[in-house]
């Protein structure tokens, strides 16, 4: 009876130690055959970032230094309509206000009892001053400057390059994409002011390579590879 029980114990303590030689020779192998995460990036992989001249801060000022006080009525200039305002203010003589930058079109009214009417703006996208008097007034400001992106690839490679919304946690829909090879540059005429850019290695899954946030607006970007 006792020699049967030592052999069950042998065969029970060898069963495990093959068990463990085993899950171990897996674990092995496993480690051989899975592919790097797909959705670790490349550190070999840098992007520099350029501006391309001044850029306007985050914020327009509007002055009033004409005689007269002003009621402003503010519109998107993308607004074909212009039938809602989305700001009604009244600006009154050496007066100045800040609002986000964005392109506007501004209805211009001498504030008094009965509002006169006295123009319309062009587009503006600068600061914006208001001079001269009810008969002769004068808006300073302008449009939007060119604002264009460019992006190089130095790289010896193909390489497919999308832009996206800044605080895209998901990056499913681009708001554009480039495949360029190496030292060809791709002008952006009208990105938005901050976006999210990254660069893949073309495939049938796209290999992520480089992320870069809050890219701004007129800046010149450029792929490069280290060792």
């Amino acid at each position: 009876m006792n020699a049967l029980l030592k052999l069950i114990v042998i065969i029970v303590v060898l069963v495990i130690g093959a068990g463990y030689f085993f899950l171990d020779r897996v674990g092995e192998i496993v480690t051989q055959v899975v592919p790097s995460d797909p959705f670790k990036l490349d550190d070999r992989y840098k992007v520099e970032i350029q501006p391309r001249g001044p850029r306007l801060g985050d914020t327009m000022t509007i002055t009033n230094r004409s005689s007269i006080d002003l009621r402003l009525h503010m519109f998107n200039a993308a607004d074909a309509v212009k039938a809602i305002a989305r700001e009604n203010w009244v600006l009154k003589k050496s007066e100045s206000r800040t609002y986000p930058r964005s392109s506007y079109v501004f209805h211009v009214f001498k504030s008094q009892f009965l509002d006169t009417p006295l123009l319309w703006t062009q587009e503006l996208y600068t600061d914006v001053e208001f001079t001269g008097n009810e008969n002769n007034l004068k808006v300073h400001g302008g449009p939007r400057p060119q604002a264009s992106v460019t992006v190089t690839n130095t790289v010896a490679e193909q390489i497919k390059f999308c832009a996206y919304n800044a605080g895209d946690a998901v990056q499913a829909i681009p708001l554009k994409c480039w495949t360029i090879g190496k030292d060809r540059t791709i002008d952006w005429p009208d990105p938005p002011r901050k976006f999210l850019l990254k660069a893949f290695k073309p495939a049938l899954l796209d290999k992520a390579l480089v992320t870069e946030s809050d890219v701004d607006d007129m800046t010149a970007i450029t792929l490069k590879k280290g060792g």
